[in-house]
């Protein structure tokens, strides 16, 4: 298994060219299905838990598309971490995904920001992790805290819009984003490592939604971009 850098396409080709500080050998004692969500969406949820933020005991945290693969990841490293972990999801089956992740769901909307300042004495959260983008934008920035970190990891609902600056300052808050990409192997040797070993220990759920078979690509594509998914799609290739 493997993980291609930024940006790059071919992924359904029958064969294919990949660096080797790309690939991802799994441990003997994993299944297949579920070990297909971490080369890409582990790799990225680690990435965003670990090296994009340094969130530790007591903080707090926004993941938008909780329930989603890279979301559900998240939570669950987040609580691992003692963070305190709010997630939005769109439908009750998806807050419910949430909750027993460990998380506090909350629904998208313009109340967003108040309710989660309401459940955090008035203060908000220490980071916002937002895979959906501009249609998000305001309520992860309204929702920070003093010192509180922005990561857009996606734009599922299009390109978040500039921010000024001024926008920034009577909170001192920061904006930053993340993308998987080929750096310090040994950094990504180790998530690896981690990664697996807690799913193999039970300590990381990997959310399987559904299984398509490959002829099935394009449903899975549709059901992606309407969002009526949870966790991680997988397609099965013909034996």
């Amino acid at each position: 298994m493997a993980f291609w850098a930024p940006r790059t396409s071919g992924t359904y080709a029958e064969f294919a060219v990949t660096p080797a500080s790309s690939l991802f050998s799994l441990l003997d004692d994993l299944d297949f299905d579920v070990a297909a969500a971490l080369p890409v969406q582990g790799l990225t949820a680690y990435g965003l838990a670990h090296y994009a933020t340094r969130l530790s005991l007591g903080e707090t945290a926004l993941v938008h598309a909780a329930a989603g693969g890279v979301g559900a990841l998240l939570v669950q490293l987040l609580r691992h971490r003692g963070v305190r972990v709010f997630g939005t999801a769109s439908t009750t089956a998806k807050q419910n995904l949430v909750r027993e992740l460990g998380a506090i769901p909350v629904p998208y909307g313009p109340g967003l920001a108040e309710q989660i300042r309401a459940a955090t004495g008035g203060r908000g959260v220490d980071a916002v992790f937002d895979s959906v983008g501009r249609v998000t934008q305001a309520e992860s920035l309204a929702v920070l805290a003093i010192y509180g970190h922005l990561v857009f990891f996606g734009e599922a609902s299009g390109s978040p819009a500039p921010v000024h600056p001024d926008e920034l300052y009577p909170r001192n808050l920061r904006i930053s984003s993340f993308w998987l990409a080929v750096d310090q192997p040994e950094r990504w040797d180790i998530a690896r490592r981690e990664l697996q070993g807690w799913v193999a220990t039970h300590r990381l759920r990997v959310v399987v939604g559904r299984a398509f078979p490959l002829a099935d690509a394009a449903e899975a594509h549709r059901l992606l971009e309407q969002r009526q998914t949870q966790g991680k799609l997988i397609l099965l290739p013909a034996a």
